[in-house]
């Protein structure tokens, strides 16, 4: 994940923290538990008691200091950004491990514009559920268009309120369980890098305030951790 913006428009503020292991940039890291040498990894589906996000890990002498326990060895310390207003920009995947997201065809053409129906072998937009969701069309007369999905069914089926121009078949498209404005659950990748949009929405605690609906390998989601420790101290 990327630092995206503050909700409040400032500059971010950025503290050193002693950290319980080497962590990546671009996760987030919760309190540190009992016993820990500093900051915690978050999971896959939990970041409450959130600190922040990670951003490189010190340096010492021009060069990047490693986590280590060995006796005497330089102290690893983490940049993290810990506004809890802070948005994320997270690539959304369609795996656990970072697979592209499922690039759906139209199988059956909907003159009103009111469905988008898949193809035989697709993974059913109801299981997971999509619904709540978006969709948007890749190609076709709807290239770039989408709308919020009202609801799914087990016949490859997402339904819009809101109609596209008539599709056809072999209009390509593409669902996620998200839209702006939403508070959902967000299950992370195994790296904890990225967002598993192929999921139902459900997981670590998050707003969307916004998404970028490109292709199915460069389309993020504007993300605002709901479990932030810092969170009560904004008045």
């Amino acid at each position: 994940m990327q630092f995206g913006y503050l909700l409040s428009g400032s500059a971010p503020t950025i503290k050193k923290y002693k950290s319980a292991a080497g962590h990546a940039a671009g996760i987030i890291v919760i309190a540190p538990v009992a016993g820990a040498t500093g900051v915690s990894t978050s999971t896959t589906i939990l970041w409450a008691n959130s600190l922040g996000l990670t951003l490189d890990a010190n340096v010492s002498q021009g060069s990047p200091v490693s986590y280590s326990t060995t006796q005497g060895a330089v102290e690893y310390l983490q940049s993290v950004i810990i506004n809890p207003d802070a948005v994320l920009r997270a690539l959304m995947v369609g795996s656990a491990a970072n697979a592209a997201l499922e690039l759906r065809t139209v199988g059956t053409a909907a003159s009103n514009g009111l469905t988008a129906v898949g193809t035989a072998g697709e993974t059913d937009p109801s299981s997971p559920d999509m619904d709540e969701g978006t969709v948007w069309y890749s190609s076709g007369a709807n290239g770039g268009a989408s709308r919020k999905i009202t609801s799914t069914t087990t016949t490859l089926t997402v339904t819009v309120s809101m109609p596209f121009a008539a599709n056809r078949v072999g209009d390509r498209f593409m669902t996620i369980p998200y839209s702006p404005g939403n508070t959902a659950g967000v299950t992370l990748s195994t790296d904890l890098l990225n967002v598993r949009a192929e999921l139902a929405a459900t997981g670590a605690t998050a707003a969307v305030v916004d998404y970028e609906l490109n292709g199915n390998t460069n389309s993020f989601l504007h993300l605002l951790p709901m479990d932030s420790i810092f969170a009560g101290q904004i008045t």
